[in-house]
């Protein structure tokens, strides 16, 4: 093929890159403004308009020859992408040291830029200012390419292969440099003419664009996705959370209780349920006022809740009355959990009641068959009897009518 059909062809693409920029610009500018956008989105569309900064600085150049000036910017707008690419991804991936990084990746871009352009004022080789561009942009490549995915706290969508896309880049920045070693009398207007490396290069730079911009709507789409199932989650807790004691609510327990009642079923144990109401909490709130009765009902939601074991559930009940759930427990192991909180309870001295004591009644049930309701229903019965037969005390529930049948 003669130079002229591949300077044709390079004509060509300089437009289908110069349009495909222009394009990706548009689209995350339009996509920032309709959705939320997280750190590293905004360098990276300022990125993708360095690239379209650089392509016009380089028509210019081929136009107006090879000025210090332009020598100057020509080296500027087409390292500083990479930059902002490694940082931009870096925020999304959660880089450690990353400004420092960044930082000493700007440093270097000053300095070959220095470089370049002492080299056009005083001694200029074209030959040598593009092997110096090539292993500029090489180390560059090369970072965004191995030392983010590596170092990267965060793995996204997208974020892999476009990192991949840049080790492609670090090797056409090899053959471009032996390019210019290799070509007698390598001069701005090879470059512009007769440069198949060019036309590859431009080529890659048309394909890479698409790919980053795939790669960047799905790093932040997954971001949001995450943030929304985190929201999600939230909710799902303040559903199922009292919101005075912090601790479940009658649905959460019907939710995770009735979770344990089939585990510990399926594995053929029998299940605890423990239900306790604090005595007199109605003296207190008519004495003492309904400050101090929230403030004394946390207090004893959080004693209660970290006197049990790790599997059980604890949840409020209703007033001042909780329950829990305790999997895999028997009747003896339910009496001693039960008998071990009220004691905790009588022996605390809660600021809410100004020290004086505080007791609660309990009653206990243990099956190994039943649904959550008919156990709930049982401990309340015995709870009940507690409370009839003098409070500040544990009660047993008799057998029910699932263990009679059985």
């Amino acid at each position: 093929m003669n130079p002229l059909s591949f300077a044709l062809q390079l004509g060509t693409l300089m437009p289908v890159l110069l349009g495909v920029t222009l394009v990706r610009v548009l689209a995350m500018w339009h996509y920032a403004s309709q959705r939320r956008v997280y750190p590293g989105f905004r360098t990276l569309m300022l990125a993708a308009v360095l690239v379209f900064a650089g392509i016009a600085v380089l028509l210019l150049r081929a136009k107006l020859g090879d000025t210090v000036l332009l020598v100057f910017l020509s080296n500027a707008v087409l390292l500083v992408p990479s930059v902002l690419v490694y940082h931009g991804l870096g925020e999304y991936g959660r880089m450690p040291h990353l400004r420092a990084r960044t930082l000493q990746n700007a440093l270097f871009v000053v300095f070959v830029c220095l470089v370049q352009t002492v080299d056009a004022l005083f001694d200029p080789n074209m030959v040598r200012r593009v092997v110096i561009f090539s292993f500029a942009g090489l180390l560059l490549a090369l970072r965004i390419g191995l030392e983010l995915p590596w170092r990267s706290a965060r793995r996204l969508p997208g974020m892999q292969i476009m990192c991949f896309s840049y080790l492609i880049t670090a090797g056409l920045q090899v053959l471009r440099g032996f390019n210019a070693l290799s070509v007698p009398g390598f001069t701005m207007l090879t470059m512009g003419q007769g440069d198949v490396l060019g036309v590859y290069s431009v080529f890659y730079r048309i394909v890479q664009s698409a790919l980053e911009l795939y790669a960047v709507f799905a790093m932040n789409s997954a971001m949001l996705e995450d943030d929304l199932q985190v929201a999600t989650s939230r909710i799902e807790r303040m559903a199922q959370t009292d919101p005075l004691t912090q601790v479940l609510n009658r649905r959460g327990l019907e939710l995770l209780g009735g979770e344990a009642l089939r585990k510990s079923y399926a594995q053929g144990r029998s299940v605890a349920v423990i239900m306790l109401d604090l005595d007199w909490f109605k003296h207190v709130n008519d004495t003492l006022g309904h400050v101090a009765g929230d403030e004394l009902l946390r207090d004893v939601a959080a004693l209660c809740q970290g006197s049990l074991r790790d599997g059980d559930v604890f949840a409020r009940y209703g007033g001042e009355e909780f329950v829990v759930i305790a999997p895999n427990t028997g009747e003896r192991e339910a009496q001693l959990l039960a008998e071990r909180l009220r004691q905790a309870i009588e022996a605390e001295r809660f600021a809410a009641t100004r020290g004086e004591p505080v007791t609660a009644s309990f009653g206990v049930v243990s099956s190994s068959r039943g649904s959550l309701e008919m156990l709930l229903k049982r401990a309340d019965e015995a709870l009940y009897a507690a409370k009839n037969g003098g409070r500040n005390q544990v009660v047993l529930a008799g057998p029910g009518e699932e263990e009679e049948g059985g």
